[in-house]
């Protein structure tokens, strides 16, 4: 018995795999943020809320790619979007490990509210 696969397109496969990479990173912040605050560690909590916050900024540079007509210079390809994801990925990093937007502040003073309570 075969299966036959051939109504498999890129965009289904990029999809599942999106969709794995972003359970996996979720599961990796959940554990972060529930280790660090168990163990009451302030750096931990803050790595925490900054990846949080480069998550966030990543889902958002996504979003706004979306919103931009595609061009003629260059065509659509999957090597392409692999390397605006990776792009985007870095600037997000970039961005919430310095000052950041203040989502990770505001997070963070949220967090460690509850953890003296």
């Amino acid at each position: 018995m075969s299966i036959d696969i051939s109504g498999i397109n890129n965009q289904m496969i990029q999809n599942i795999t999106q969709n794995s990479k972003t359970a996996s990173e979720q599961k990796a912040f959940e554990d972060l943020l529930k280790d660090a605050v168990e163990k009451k560690d302030d750096e931990k909590l803050k790595k925490a809320c900054q990846e949080f916050e480069g998550y966030y900024l990543q889902q958002l540079f996504k979003e706004m790619r979306k919103t931009v007509p595609e061009g003629t210079l260059l065509e659509k390809s999957q090597g392409r979007e692999i390397f605006e994801d990776m792009l985007y990925e870095e600037h997000a990093k970039n961005i919430s490990s310095g000052k950041g937007m203040g989502l990770a502040d505001m997070l963070y003073k949220q967090l460690s509210k509850d953890k003296t309570s």
